[in-house]
């Protein structure tokens, strides 16, 4: 069949889209490096969608498995790791299984028809459909992703070029099944009549590829800084970004009169199991003290790693008496907790001062209150809580055994 020169010249021009998407992402998935994995998704998401193209391209009068039911499964094959790089991408539940589901009754679907022009428009209609369900399905994917970085109007903008690609398939697919007429216009991207809808093709296959990219950037971004605010052998926040936080929900007791507190803890005889055991034991020692007080914490909690033995537990909204009882469970959880270590059974504990905002604190006068109390767990005895009591100026011991 001959192709319209301009329909020809917007199919090599989407040809080329594909061909240099498929490239860039297989560079940011190695070497680069940059989000491997959604990458690759990427990478051979364009490549069947090239490939697709191509074989589209070929079609003719006569009946052919690999140019009519081939190219399309492709195509929707691709549309399917675009959606499937997405997810990984954003780290949201995969897919996967419903996506294959899907494709396989379409697939059925169109079995069921001959593969040639005369069934080109039922061919067409299960095509439409499902490549509108995988854009529109990827669509809110990025939606619930990008809602957590940016706001909702700002994500919406973003999202657009991908559920305005949903919604042009679900269009195709509603006026092939009810418009009869439109079937050269909706059809072919051989002829003149397809030049609209390849334009916008063009369009969306760049837009689409610019904000995947864009996306990628920005979850490695994220990920620097993540790496930057987290301590790196127990993953809880550093002290820098302990800092950060604390001054700003400083700010906001300041502003709204919500009284926080604060939970420092140090770990008990931790200089002597590294003497006894080795720096390996006593770094197993802190990962398994992060894990088992993460347990217990609560979501809104702010947890972090002080630097050697010492944490620090900041607690919004909490006043006196329930930062106490948090600690004493935090003390009971620890001290119910051991490390077995090449056979040896390693004890773990820890002394816990306790510390509620009051009129005239600054965020580092909390932290010296803190400490102080936990200096005075540690004085009297070990394995307790100690508050901050302010009225006598220094620290009383709140033992609990």
């Amino acid at each position: 069949m001959n192709i319209d020169p301009i329909a020809e010249l917007l199919v090599l021009f989407i040809c080329l889209l594909a061909s240099t998407s498929t490239l860039a992402w297989g560079l940011m998935a190695y070497p680069l490096g940059i989000a491997p994995r959604a990458s690759s998704y990427f990478s051979l998401g364009n490549m069947l969608i090239l490939f697709g193209v191509l074989l589209t391209t070929l079609r003719d009068q006569t009946p052919s498995y690999l140019y009519w039911f081939g190219a399309d499964m492709l195509l929707l094959l691709g549309f399917v790791l675009l959606r499937s790089g997405t997810q990984r991408l954003f780290r949201l539940p995969s897919s996967i299984k419903l996506d294959g589901a899907l494709l396989f009754l379409t697939g059925s679907l169109m079995l069921t028809q001959p593969p040639s022009a005369e069934a080109s428009d039922i061919l067409g209609i299960c095509f439409s459909f499902m490549a509108a369900s995988t854009f529109l399905l990827m669509a809110r994917d990025n939606l619930v992703a990008l809602e957590n970085t940016v706001k909702r109007p700002i994500a919406v903008v973003l999202l657009s070029p991908i559920a305005l690609m949903g919604v042009v398939f679900a269009l195709r697919g509603l006026l092939l099944l009810t418009e009869p007429t439109l079937k050269p216009h909706l059809v072919s991207i051989q002829n003149a009549d397809a030049i609209p809808m390849l334009w916008l093709y063009v369009v969306m296959t760049l837009w689409i590829n610019v904000i995947m990219m864009g996306n990628a950037l920005t979850r490695l971004v994220q990920k620097m800084r993540q790496q930057a605010d987290r301590d790196y052998l127990t993953g809880l926040w550093n002290r820098r970004a302990m800092q950060q936080q604390l001054e700003q929900l400083h700010q906001r007791w300041l502003r709204d009169g919500q009284a926080y507190s604060l939970i420092l803890f140090d770990l008990d005889f931790f200089k002597q199991i590294n003497d006894k055991f080795g720096h390996s034991a006593g770094d197993a020692v802190l990962v398994k003290t992060a894990k088992q007080i993460g347990k217990v914490t609560r979501a809104m909690d702010i947890f972090c790693r002080l630097g050697g033995e010492e944490f620090l537990i900041v607690l919004p909204t909490t006043n006196s008496h329930v930062a106490e009882i948090i600690a004493q469970k935090l003390q009971q959880t620890l001290r119910q907790s051991s490390l077995n270590w090449q056979g040896a059974l390693i004890p773990i504990s820890a002394s816990f001062g306790i510390v509620t905002t009051a009129p005239g604190d600054t965020p580092d006068s909390l932290l010296a209150l803190a400490d102080k109390a936990m200096y005075r767990a540690k004085e009297t005895g070990r394995d307790r809580c100690c508050s901050a009591q302010r009225q006598l100026g220094e620290p009383k011991a709140t033992p609990s055994q």
